[in-house]
């Protein structure tokens, strides 16, 4: 150890970098120009999963979704959500020469520039990025994919990006659940700066020809904001597929952004937009019950002709997610053609 920083050797190479105190593994090592397997920077997924060889080691997110009783006693780590006690060994599955083309993660700083009232404690935010040196950068990413908060040193969460890609700001439209990680988010000020990594995730449009299927609840709404958008932009994509958008909420009020889908729907010449309400007004139109209902009265007409075929997307909170995809399943989609951002 040397200062407050101690080394990681990659067994098998003579490839070593410093990880500061508290610092997570991962991130020490993107930082360093070493590139490790990762997908979602959050302990969500396996792709980061390592084998301590050597030295201690803390795990910073104990309730990490991907952690298993089974890795203490093999030593197994997940890098992006582990920091050392001491100098480290570690076998890694591989080292990449560079960043995924999908996951060019940086890290940035974050301005909030705006805070937009979308519905009861919902809200869009507007952030303009900067690197580490103050001057202004674009955001990087695929429509889809999500950005990393550090809202304050131990207190770090994950938001979908709402916008398109290259412009020097970055929305996130999220809901105040009164949990610490929202209420820190919606305590910000205008003006206020945070670090932010971006961007994170497998849920991005894929190319081709199938029919496309999104899906969102509640503030899912953002990351599939981002890729209706994407399909607008994109004359070949958006003319060329069939597209449908399933969207539901709770109450009128929380369907938020509806007019802003409308209209990017009806700018798709082969889209259809479908919402459910849990507790619709008596004028709504739209089908009644969950995401799940939705899909059921679409399986039972003429739109389900080619839903099996579909690539489909689909972002909301967990229980939602994991009757969705049940759904989906029903449908004849297969998993290798759903791709998901589940969040809590």
């Amino acid at each position: 150890m040397t200062g407050s920083s101690y080394e990681v050797r990659l067994d098998g190479s003579d490839v070593c970098f410093r990880v500061g105190e508290g610092e997570r593994i991962l991130g020490a090592a993107r930082r360093a120009g070493v590139w490790l397997p990762y997908e979602c920077g959050w302990g969500s997924c396996t792709s980061c999963k390592a084998t301590l060889v050597e030295g201690e080691v803390e795990l910073l997110f104990p309730g990490a979704p991907a952690v298993d009783a089974r890795d203490e006693r093999r030593r197994r780590i997940v890098l992006c959500q582990t920091t050392p006690r001491t100098d480290l060994v570690v076998k890694a599955q591989r080292i990449e020469s560079g960043p995924a083309s999908e996951r060019p993660t940086r890290d940035v700083r974050a301005r909030l520039e705006c805070i937009e009232a979308l519905g009861p404690s919902i809200a869009r935010f507007s952030f303009s990025l900067s690197d580490l040196t103050g001057s202004p950068v674009p955001a990087h990413f695929r429509p889809g994919q999500y950005a990393l908060l550090e809202l304050s040193p131990t207190l770090r969460r994950c938001y979908s990006m709402a916008g398109i890609p290259g412009d020097e700001h970055v929305q996130l439209i999220a809901k105040d659940y009164g949990t610490a990680g929202s209420s820190a988010l919606f305590a910000l000020g205008r003006g206020a700066v945070v670090p932010m990594e971006l961007p994170y995730g497998d849920m991005w449009l894929r190319p081709g020809e199938r029919p496309v299927l999104l899906a969102a609840g509640g503030t899912g709404i953002s990351a599939i904001l981002s890729l209706l958008r994407s399909l607008a932009v994109d004359g070949a994509e958006g003319r060329g597929r069939r597209i449908r958008v399933v969207y539901g909420a709770t109450t009128p009020a929380e369907l938020v952004c509806w007019d802003e889908i409308v209209a990017l729907v009806a700018s798709l010449p082969r889209a259809t937009l479908h919402g459910a309400l849990v507790a619709p007004e008596p004028e709504w139109e739209g089908h009644t019950g969950f995401v799940t209902h939705a899909l059921a009265d679409l399986a039972g007409s003429a739109e389900h002709e080619d839903l099996s075929t579909s690539d489909a997307y689909l972002a909301g909170p967990p229980a939602m997610v994991d009757a969705v995809k049940v759904a989906f399943a029903e449908l004849g989609i297969t998993l290798d053609r759903t791709f998901v951002d589940s969040f809590g």
